[in-house]
């Protein structure tokens, strides 16, 4: 029942928006297939680099700005651990947003996934490396600059399988498509 309420707000949501888009914004609405929104968004995902990931455990939520890479559609971040590991080690079902470069109303371009969460341990041998491996850690300038070999090999990475997941782009009239994946 809390299902169908949700997907009937989200519905009506949807509908507003539309008509909001094309009365105020004067734009065209593009209606994407499964196919072209699917690309859309890994495009959404290669073009940014830091996501907010939300988990939550005894109904008390936690949002965390971090660095993540993606492969296709699924997500990877390194990170040392925290709050956010224990949580997912506790409920592995969780959120993520991320933001377009935002320059006025009109450029809005942001995404959300919910999908679950897996912590692959520094331990975790072949699992682990090829984690990593998917990361390109060697690509990234921040970590150049510290010398990517140095980073800590004690470091947790969480990858995020997505299983649905909502794109907006107002530039491209594309207005909170759903992108069921599992």
């Amino acid at each position: 029942m809390a299902n169908e309420t949700l997907e009937t707000m989200e519905k009506e949501y949807n509908e507003k928006l539309e008509e909001n888009y094309l009365a105020i914004l004067k734009g065209k609405v593009r209606h994407l297939s499964a196919d072209e929104l699917k690309e859309r968004i890994i495009k959404f995902l290669r073009e940014q680099k830091i996501c907010t990931l939300a988990t939550c455990v005894n109904n008390i939520p936690r949002s965390t700005p971090v660095r993540y890479r993606s492969h296709g559609l699924t997500l990877y971040i390194l990170t040392e651990g925290g709050g956010k590991v224990q949580n997912i080690r506790k409920n592995n079902a969780v959120s993520v947003s991320i933001v377009g470069e935002y320059s006025g109303f009109k450029s809005v371009t942001c995404l959300q996934l919910w999908g679950t969460a897996e912590i692959i341990d520094p331990r975790g041998g072949q699992k682990y490396e090829e984690a990593r491996k998917e990361m390109h850690l060697e690509e990234r300038e921040d970590l150049q600059q510290i010398k990517v070999k140095n980073i800590r090999t004690e470091m947790y990475v969480i990858k995020i399988s997505p299983e649905k997941a909502r794109f907006l782009s107002f530039p491209e009239g594309i207005l909170n498509q759903t992108l069921n994946i599992r």
